[in-house]
């Protein structure tokens, strides 16, 4: 007993269900598709009828606001603004400055910055006059601080076995 099959009548492929698969993908994918326009139509609509309403509300309190008002805005505006100024310095570039011309032996304890004047007041103890010195040659040999004045020094006790120099310097500084 022979068996043969004949593979050309066969279909392997269902191609009623294949038809009926993509049929519901198109039908979906249109759906999405007018479901995308529709909000983005309604969307450029409010967009374009908020962008309106804002231009006329704007140009309508602008006319409103009397000329007194907007001055003490203003006022009010730059004393904020010298505020801010008067209590920002640039203390990194400072520090950094600092960080080169400061010699070992030398301590700085406290630092006064005057930003109207330019000025900056460096207090602080050194271990002996010749690391003081020192740094004082250093400060005036900066590009970054002139007019250098050593204000004071005197012989200090830094801690119970070692004694030290405490010094008071001005110099100037460049502004922002």
């Amino acid at each position: 007993m022979r068996i043969d099959i004949n593979l050309a009548t066969r279909h392997y492929i269902n191609t009623r269900q294949l038809n009926l698969t993509v049929a519901a993908a198109i039908i979906l994918l249109g759906g999405m598709l007018a479901s995308n326009l529709v909000a983005f139509t309604s969307a450029s609509s409010e967009i374009g009828r908020l962008t309106a309403d804002l231009a006329g509300h704007a140009s309508k309190e602008m006319k409103n606001v009397p000329p007194q008002e907007y001055q003490a805005l203003l006022r009010k505006i730059s004393f904020a603004n010298a505020i801010i100024a008067r209590k920002s310095y640039d203390w990194l570039a400072l520090l950094d400055q600092l960080e080169v011309v400061v010699p070992d032996g030398v301590s700085l304890s406290s630092l006064d910055p005057d930003p109207k004047g330019g000025s900056l007041k460096i207090a602080g103890v050194a271990l002996n006059f010749k690391a003081l010195r020192t740094f004082v040659e250093q400060l005036e040999v900066s590009s970054f601080f002139t007019d250098v004045y050593l204000v004071s020094q005197s012989e200090s006790k830094v801690s119970e076995t070692q004694k030290g120099i405490s010094f008071s310097i001005t110099c100037k500084v460049p502004g922002k």
